[in-house]
């Protein structure tokens, strides 16, 4: 099985901050593309996420609903 998905080439973005696992569900936004990586450990043993963003992907169906 192979996948024909083309890979976006633009750069995403850093979000702010350092994030633990259970807080991402609050900062995903959906039409976006997310990389997460490992950041180090808070004082308590906590691991911490880094996160970085792509800019609103634009719906291919809803741009041809508008035109």
């Amino acid at each position: 099985m192979s996948d024909t998905t083309a890979i976006p080439t633009e750069p995403l973005k850093r979000i702010p901050g350092l994030f633990r696992r259970w807080e991402l569900p609050e900062i995903f936004e959906v039409q976006r593309r997310y990389h997460i990586e490992e950041a180090g450990n808070h004082a308590d043993g906590t691991p911490l996420l880094a996160v970085y963003s792509s800019e609103p992907e634009v719906d291919a169906q809803a741009s041809d609903f508008r035109e």
